[in-house]
């Protein structure tokens, strides 16, 4: 008989995809689902039912588990070796690993160091997998470490470039003795390959435990992570092969004893990493490492999370609970609670890629208490808002505030509390004061000699209930507080605050992770997103001076100053943080000292075609201009400027306004 041309090509492939082949073709035959048993503890190895279980990995990885299937090991029981099953589920029929048997002890799969697997147990190139109630361990007592890894979830080249539904949950992972390299990991979703990109989408790691651990906790990584925010290095160069691991959700674990990092998103979209604690991390020397970060992803959210007691060993460069490192967008920290780490609260460094950088981090409505190092460690970040966040550091501290490594950076910190007894200040060998915008800020304690220029901040004692205690609830605002309604205004900020309660998105809100004071946003005015814009702190410390400019306490509109630029050409700029698909007004008065000068008052870089808006006074008395414009889809910033076009003469602005229009 002549086969059809499908099963005559797949014929000369192996049995697996023979199989994987004929499950396509007929789709309609499918098997109940079936229970399997495996019961390593056994005295011999059965049929797979519950009577007569198997008693032996290698049979459990014989099989090809079918849609639907369950594969229960025994409570209890150790299995010596790797799991690495056959099969996937499908859509509303994922298969389940699980335990079964009476008691509380969990089912054991061990990784054999004699062997050369590379994880205990090992998912390679199969999807719709539901992982329950194990115990999974990788001991190796040899001198010389190499990849071992305890839960490895692995794709490479798939036919639809997708691996989908993956969920672990109430899993304990334990004493996995890898190497120092990031390729070992208590769990880790990985998609290796180089042929047809390949991501995950939908993975589910929730109520499990990690711990001691070499090197990393829980983590995901692809090969397809090259795009130019990312940079030249890694092999990258200029090859631009970047794909999105999707649905990505870090829930509710404990991670503690690691010798590297805590929880890692990589080339991520969207991920989610929320109500985890992780302690007691990089307790090793195994380079740099932090409790829970972020690179080479777009809109990552991390909040909810408690952070403490990162160590920062010699070779650790960094040991802070949190990062937004390299090849980011508009990642947000929010609602973490952050204390006791040796590096610091947060790392910022967009910077330490090979050409490479980051835009938008957001860290709003934390508590970094007693954080050791430096509280902000930057090394570039593109248009980063930092607001909201009530840092207390103890007397006898000496950690700074902002710590600036290298490379240049655009940060606006407002509305947030530094209750600082301390001795630490605003430093770092390329600390560029210009570099960093402050509105809105309280700073109560000690002043060190380079506390920065905040013309709408204060140094009122904010009166918390509990300064120096332990828990969240000791660092809320109390009636009659300097900080409340003394934060500065945020565009696009969070909904709540720390605590849950509404924060407001119009009104002025209080300063710190804690919102007291009511507040009606129908009832407040839009609020002015320019900082320092009548220039009454009497410098351009919020502003980045291009060429012959200065602030000026005669001629001016109102107050006591005013801006000059120019002769031509010579401006002011600040970028200002926007919402996308938003129309904002911008406002001012505007005058030149002599005829035939122009300056003029603008917006650029609102959109992704990089347009901009102008208003041109050419007068010797101050009149008032505006112009409007319209934020892009994907853009949240804008540059507005003061800027001496022609002439001979001197060009002035004051009262600067921005608002939603």
């Amino acid at each position: 008989m002549l086969l059809p041309a499908v099963l005559r090509r797949v014929l000369l492939v192996p049995l697996t995809a023979v199989i994987l082949a004929l499950q396509s073709l007929f789709p309609a035959v499918a098997a109940t689902p079936t229970t399997w048993y495996l019961d390593c503890s056994a005295s011999h190895d059965g049929t797979g039912r519950h009577a007569s279980p198997w008693n032996s990995l290698a049979t459990a990885n014989a099989h090809l588990f079918r849609p639907g299937d369950r594969l229960l090991l025994k409570r209890g029981a150790t299995c010596k070796g790797t799991l690495k099953p056959r099969g996937s589920g499908t859509d509303g029929a994922p298969i389940t690993l699980a335990g079964y048997g009476a008691g509380r002890g969990r089912p054991v799969v061990s990784g054999d160091a004699a062997t050369t697997e590379k994880a205990a147990v090992h998912l390679h190139n199969v999807e719709q997998w539901e992982i329950r109630d194990l115990e999974i361990t990788f001991p190796d007592s040899a001198t010389t470490r190499r990849e071992r890894n305890g839960l490895l979830v692995e794709i490479a080249d798939l036919p639809d470039g997708v691996g989908t539904h993956y969920v672990v949950d109430d899993v304990s992972v334990h004493h996995v003795d890898g190497d120092a390299t990031k390729w070992s990991n208590g769990i880790q979703f990985r998609v290796s390959g180089t042929t047809r990109p390949t991501n995950f989408d939908d993975v589910l790691v929730q109520n499990s435990r990690i711990t001691a651990v070499d090197r990393e906790g829980l983590t995901n990584r692809t090969t397809w992570m090259c795009r130019p925010i990312y940079g030249s290095g890694d092999g990258c160069g200029s090859t631009v092969n970047w794909r999105a691991n999707t649905g990505i959700v870090f829930r509710g674990n404990n991670i503690s004893d690691t010798g590297g990092d805590g929880i890692v998103v990589r080339a991520s979209s969207h991920a989610l990493v929320e109500h985890n604690t992780v302690h007691d991390i990089a307790m090793r020397p195994m380079g740099s490492n932090v409790g829970i970060w972020t690179i080479n992803s777009d809109d990552t959210l991390i909040q909810h999370n408690e952070v403490h007691h990162v160590r920062k060993l010699p070779g650790n460069g960094d040991g802070q609970a949190f990062d937004s490192d390299y090849g980011n967008n508009r990642a947000v920290f929010q609602y973490n609670h952050s204390h006791d780490n040796e590096g610091g609260f947060m790392l910022f460094c967009g910077g330490c890629g090979t050409g490479s950088s980051s835009h938008g981090t957001v860290v709003r409505y934390n508590l970094s208490r007693s954080d050791k190092g430096r509280v902000f460690d930057v090394t570039k970040d593109d248009n980063a808002r930092v607001h909201n966040n009530t840092v207390y550091l103890p007397a006898g501290s000496r950690t700074a505030v902002v710590h600036q490594r290298a490379a240049t950076t655009n940060m606006v910190l407002s509305g947030n509390i530094f209750y600082n007894l301390g001795s630490g200040g605003y430093s770092g060998p390329k600390y560029t004061p210009s570099d960093f915008l402050w509105n809105g800020n309280t700073f109560y304690g000690n002043h060190p000699a380079d506390q920065p220029i905040d013309a709408a901040g204060n140094t009122a004692d904010p009166k918390i209930e509990n300064p120096g205690g332990t828990r969240p609830g000791d660092y809320r605002l109390t009636p009659g507080s300097p900080a409340l309604r003394a934060g500065g205004p945020v565009a696009a900020g969070a909904t709540e605050d720390y605590f849950g309660s509404p924060a407001p998105g119009v009104c002025r809100p209080d300063a710190g992770f804690h919102q007291l004071s009511d507040f009606d946003d129908g009832d407040c005015p839009a609020p002015d997103l320019a900082i320092d814009s009548g220039f009454e702190s009497g410098t351009l410390a919020a502003w980045s001076p291009y060429g012959s400019v200065g602030v000026v306490t005669t001629g001016t509109h109102s107050g006591l100053h005013a801006v000059r630029v120019g002769p031509a050409q010579a401006a002011v700029e600040q970028v200002v943080q926007l919402k996308t698909r938003t129309r904002y007004r911008l406002s001012g008065y505007g005058k030149v000292s002599s005829a035939g000068t122009q300056v003029s008052l603008g917006a650029k870089g609102y959109d992704s075609a990089g347009s901009s808006t102008r208003h041109v006074f050419t007068g010797t008395s101050y009149t008032r201009g505006s112009t409007t414009f319209t934020t892009g889809a994907t853009s949240d910033t804008a540059r507005i400027y003061c800027y001496a076009r022609s002439g001979t003469g001197n060009g002035y602005c004051d009262d600067i306004t921005l608002k939603e229009n």
